[in-house]
């Protein structure tokens, strides 16, 4: 009987965090140096005869941590600082947040405390995430962010400069462009987003290329395969559970919403009926005496001007509940 061999699994999609390191990080293969340079360059405006990357290791015993973040660090000749990162998920205003944070600690551990020529060692941050979402409020392939004033001009001496790529809208440009008329960035955002297909295959580019044979080298990694694949699958689950947790907790909060106005409702009720009996029994007393008191005391003021207790028993029981 003939035996069949099952097929190994093979990771395709660019988005995979892992994957995307891997095909940027190791600066020994001309390949990931070359692609860096592309992405760099291509997004920043940056023109960098070296590049440097401060994390390229790439350890699978690593990655069970459902809240790691796969990035790339890299260091220019000139000391400027990049972190580029994959988020496979919708930009929400956690992932806003986090980059903002991230930036601002990047500025901040270059300087230690006391140094007064800190600006002498001080050098320009830029972050760069890739996102496979569209901001429909910003319809741009790269949205570019550093703080502005009123009148629209960049702060002087700026240091934070933060890059958004939506990858989807890659989409948008090739129905505007062309495939064939796509630059080198846009050819490596096209593949990053709908990895290696016929059509990108034909154009026998140089990034695409290249991209492919990452891709290849690294299924060849069986360890790192199962890695990427155990990775996304956690990553999903996650996401789910946040989704079940966020539901939960919208339901729990109507829950308690609908109690505590049960509640509310009940209180005004024995308020406005204590009120009304209050007012009938003693006209000259200031009504103001009945004001934020609790639903028992509302509720013992009342029986006591159904039996026709007098005014001194109706402030006793205000003083003793």
């Amino acid at each position: 009987m003939e035996t069949k061999i099952k097929p190994r699994n093979r990771i395709t999609d660019f988005k995979n965090d892992l994957v995307f390191k891997f095909m940027l990080s190791d600066l020994n293969d001309s390949r990931c140096y070359y692609l860096l340079k592309i992405i760099i360059e291509g997004i920043t405006g940056i023109q960098c005869q070296e590049l440097f990357v401060l994390n390229s290791e790439v350890n699978p015993e690593h990655l069970s941590d459902k809240d790691m973040v796969l990035d790339v660090r890299v260091k220019t000749d000139e000391g400027k600082l990049i972190d580029i990162e994959m988020q496979n998920s919708a930009l929400t205003k956690e992932v806003h947040y986090r980059f903002q944070i991230y930036g601002a600690r990047m500025m901040d551990h270059q300087v230690n405390r006391g140094d007064l020529l800190y600006s002498e060692n001080v050098h320009e941050v830029y972050t760069i995430l890739f996102v496979n979402d569209i901001d429909r409020d910003n319809l741009l392939l790269i949205d570019t962010y550093m703080p502005r004033n009123q009148l629209n001009h960049v702060r002087k001496h700026n240091l934070l400069t933060h890059h958004n790529i939506y990858l989807p809208f890659i989409d948008a440009v090739v129905r505007e462009k062309g495939l064939k008329n796509l630059s080198k960035i846009e050819l490596a955002i096209y593949t990053l987003y709908h990895g290696i297909t016929d059509d990108i295959m034909s154009l026998n580019s140089e990034v695409v290329i290249m991209m492919k044979e990452k891709m290849d080298q690294f299924n060849e990694d069986e360890e790192l395969v199962l890695a990427a694949s155990k990775r996304q699958l956690v990553k999903i689950q996650h996401h789910q559970e946040k989704i079940r947790i966020r539901q939960e907790g919208k339901e729990e909060g109507l829950k308690e919403g609908l109690e505590k106005g049960k509640n509310e409702g009940e209180l005004l009720k024995a308020k406005e009926n204590t009120l009304m009996l209050f007012k009938s029994k003693f006209p000259q007393e200031d009504k103001q005496l009945l004001e934020n008191l609790t639903l028992s005391q509302y509720n013992n003021i009342f029986k006591a001007l159904i039996e026709n207790k007098d005014l001194q028993t109706i402030k006793e029981i205000m003083k003793k509940y």
